[in-house]
């Protein structure tokens, strides 16, 4: 008898302890709410570079170490391949614009990846009289030491009789 109450005396004063013991802290909750503007901001900030022409700035400010970027058969991995394929259009399209705008923006629970969904038209010769592009694109952006940066980057044009459907409808 005398075992079995030091045993009840045991794990009674183990439940007890457990009981008072602090819990683990909580993770705070992410604001996915405030990340989704984050992501919508610095998608703003990278429209006044891609106005401003600042390739530099896009490639190294924009993207992470390793990203990569698909569009329209063009494949680039790495901020030195993107930033020497925007020179290259650059150089060739001195005059072309560029319009891009989010149209969705999901934030995992995480807080720390996100896509944003979007559209955008192009112009090759500005104001010249080559017709405008227009498609769409998603991004992958990650956030790393507090800034979201794009780790995928991926966009199409829209097929000449998708673009007359879309603009018709």
């Amino acid at each position: 008898m005398r075992g079995r109450t030091m045993i009840l005396i045991v794990v009674a004063c183990a439940g007890l302890a457990a009981g008072c013991a602090k819990p683990a802290p909580e993770e705070p909750a992410v604001d996915l709410a405030a990340e989704a503007q984050a992501v919508r901001d610095r998608s703003a900030a990278w429209m006044q570079l891609a106005q401003a022409k600042d390739v530099a700035g896009i490639a190294n400010d924009m993207y992470t170490a390793n990203a990569v970027t698909l569009f329209d058969g063009s494949i680039s991995h790495g901020t030195a391949e993107i930033l020497a394929r925007m020179e290259a259009q650059n150089a060739a399209t001195p005059n072309a614009t560029i319009e891009f705008s989010t149209t969705d923006v999901q934030v995992a629970a995480s807080g720390d990846v996100a896509y944003e969904l979007g559209t955008f038209t192009e112009d090759a010769d500005g104001a010249g009289e080559a017709p405008s592009t227009s498609g769409e694109y998603v991004t992958v952006w990650v956030k790393a030491d507090g800034t979201w940066r794009a780790v995928a980057d991926a966009g199409t044009a829209r097929k000449a009789a998708e673009a007359a459907a879309s603009a018709g409808g």
